[in-house]
């Protein structure tokens, strides 16, 4: 689902047009057998809170104990959070940041080696997409998605579908949505009330924006995170390769944008938790500072996992002014301590509450819990991935939507350039590209998880993908050609659009799946050049027909409109990757263009391959002091240049 930005904070809205479902069934509930041995009624390694389970409802509504009462019920076997203890000794006024332990089991070893294709294609999960089967991408990251009442029962699917995919090796993800509940898809109205997140003033937050009679999730709800384990095991019984759980931080946006969501009692009860284990073993009336008095209840006696736990924030938000729109207030205790996050990119770096609590504690919950399920029932490792730049995942699966923090425009990054109608090739995505690397690399170094791919696709239903839609044919190939070659230059993946659930824009219908299929087979082999491929630096020159008599050849490549990035592949070839933005109602195509760059020794033979091209071409060069320079001649959309 698309998210937007209000103010450069994400709020989740996107608008997503449930589709008429033939399946009317109720959640099948969830039996206790299945959740208690990971929330236990005791402290577990990582979690950051614990409390009595007798006041939290059984998930599947049928009483008794369901998990740890308002907890985070994190994921662990042992230990304890690093965060200063609730009412521990020292302190002296130094603050330690809350951070919660990290499970070695959370992270995966799905092996990525051989995913180079991507084809993005979302059905109601009782259909197929034959597009799938006949352009038989390496992976279809969000095949089957569950949504409202639909998918909740294993007879919802079509295996048949998921079965000719893995006939045709093609990997198959289905997943849930992570932040988006109805009244009619739970059991019952005290269900849906615990699962459901609410403004500064205790009161539900509706998001008709996106679909009449949505609500945003509490991620902080025990009951609600079993939902999305049982969902994710029951898909995992099908047989899909992996599950991607959209918007996991998306219940903290407000109905208008401004932050004023996420105060629902079990979130309440863990952020004064996270208060005295921050704080607690201060001796400088540290409370005082944030205006807390006795009657605000919040207590930092006791254990660590029960202290804070009666703290009353929305009556404390209430009685400084602060619960209509509570930023607006600019109170410390809510904009330093609770924070806000953006959806699709958590940020657990910066510490406060709502950035560490989502993305640290109750997503890897969840991840912990589906990987051992796959591992202990099935034999075999899940494959997971969420809707933008996230901890814990084998792939960062991020969406690309207007209102984004990608880039510096009026809408963020503008992922779909286009100028009345018509494509503009003339910019270049390479500065936003390694910002996402940028942030995902700090984001799993930050849990001590290893670097994964990223993957990016048109997100839907919004206005970056209607401009897609809106392109001539001619111009919706170039936009391949050029800016998804760009993003495979620079270390990503792009998925070819092929099906979404709200409209009929299909693949077939905009007559792409022959280029896509071209795509497809220019990138499978040459996908040596894509895996394993090490940034370098280095000086390149790029210089064209035109300038090639000037003093200084370099001086081209700035009149140009190029990009270029430099890589070292795994087995010692050096590639130069360039791309051509001179772009006038389609590719300019250069002529005369040679290139130098640095190698480590002389190459015996330099080669270049474009989709653009019927096959490689082997290149006249030389080589001296440490550079090769080659005379590549035509340059298309697009080239690697092979130094071997």
């Amino acid at each position: 689902m698309a998210t937007h930005r209000n103010d450069g904070i994400a709020g989740g809205a996107g608008r997503r047009g449930a589709s008429a479902h033939g399946y009317q069934g109720r959640a099948a509930r969830i039996g206790k057998s299945g959740w208690s041995g990971l929330l236990a009624c005791t402290a577990i390694a990582g979690a950051l809170a614990g409390s009595a389970c007798s006041s939290d409802p059984d998930p599947g509504g049928t009483g008794g104990t369901g998990g740890m009462a308002a907890s985070s019920g994190s994921a662990g076997g042992g230990g304890a959070t690093t965060a200063t203890g609730a009412g521990g000794e020292g302190g002296g006024g130094d603050v330690t940041p809350v951070m919660p332990d990290i499970h070695p089991e959370v992270f995966g070893t799905f092996d990525t080696s051989e995913l180079t294709v991507f084809a993005f294609s979302q059905v109601e999960v009782h259909q197929a997409d034959p597009q799938v089967i006949e352009l038989a991408p390496d992976m279809v990251p969000r095949a089957w998605q569950r949504w409202r009442d639909t998918g909740i029962q294993a007879d919802d699917y079509d295996a048949e579908y998921l079965a000719s995919c893995r006939e045709r090796g093609i990997r198959f993800v289905a997943g849930s949505t992570a932040s988006i509940v109805f009244e009619d898809e739970v059991d019952s109205e005290e269900q849906f009330l615990e699962q459901t997140t609410r403004n500064a003033a205790g009161e539900l937050v509706a998001h008709d924006q996106i679909v009449p009679g949505a609500h945003r999730s509490s991620m902080a709800s025990p009951s609600y995170r079993a939902r999305l384990v049982e969902m994710g095991k029951l898909q995992i019984d099908l047989g899909v390769d992996g599950l991607n759980f959209d918007e996991i931080n998306g219940g903290y946006g407000g109905a208008e944008y401004d932050g004023n969501e996420g105060f629902d009692d079990h979130h309440v009860a863990d952020f004064g938790n996270y208060l005295c284990r921050r704080h607690g073993g201060r001796p400088d009336g540290w409370q005082k500072g944030f205006d807390l008095l006795p009657e605000d209840g919040l207590d930092c006696g006791g254990a660590p996992e029960t202290a804070g736990r009666g703290f009353d924030f929305r009556g404390y938000l209430q009685r400084v002014n602060a619960t209509a729109k509570p930023f607006d207030s600019g109170n410390k205790l809510l904009v330093e301590e609770w924070g806000r996050t953006v959806g699709n990119r958590p940020d657990p770096q910066l510490g406060t509450f709502v950035e560490v609590y989502p993305a640290l504690v109750y997503w890897q919950e969840v991840v912990l819990e589906l990987r051992r399920y796959a591992r202990e029932q099935h034999g075999r490792e899940i494959f997971i991935s969420s809707n933008g730049i996230v901890p814990f995942v084998d792939l960062q699966s991020v969406g690309l939507y207007d209102w984004n923090i990608d880039g510096d425009g009026p809408r963020g990054m503008n992922w779909v350039p286009v100028v009345e109608g018509h494509l503009d090739g003339t910019v270049s995505f390479q500065t936003a590209l390694r910002g996402l690397k940028a942030r995902s690399k700090r984001v799993q170094e930050l849990v001590g998880g290893k670097e994964v791919p990223l993957m990016l696709f048109l997100d839907w239903p919004n206005d970056m993908m209607n401009r897609y839609y809106g392109l001539p044919l001619e111009e919706r190939k170039d936009y391949f050609r050029i800016f998804a070659a760009e993003v495979y230059a620079n270390g990503l993946y792009f998925a070819l659009p092929l099906h979404t659930t709200t409209d009929e824009s299909t693949a077939t219908a905009l007559e792409m799946m022959e280029f896509f299929a071209r795509f497809r087979d220019f990138y499978k082999s040459h996908e040596d050049l894509v895996h394993g491929a090490t940034d370098v630096t280095g000086p390149v020159t790029l210089s064209f027909e035109e300038c090639a008599s000037a003093e200084q050849p370099e001086a081209c490549a700035g009149e140009k409109k190029m990009s270029h990035n430099l890589v070292r592949l795994a087995d010692g070839r050096t590639v130069l990757h360039v791309i051509n933005h001179e772009y006038s109602a389609g590719v300019v195509e250069q002529a005369g263009v040679t290139v130098s760059f640095p190698v480590d020794a002389s190459p015996t033979q330099v080669t270049v391959a474009s989709i653009d091209f019927e096959e490689d071409r082997v290149v006249p060069f030389s080589y001296e002091d440490g550079v090769v320079t080659a005379e590549i001649g035509a340059l298309p959309a697009s080239i690697a240049i092979v130094a071997e």
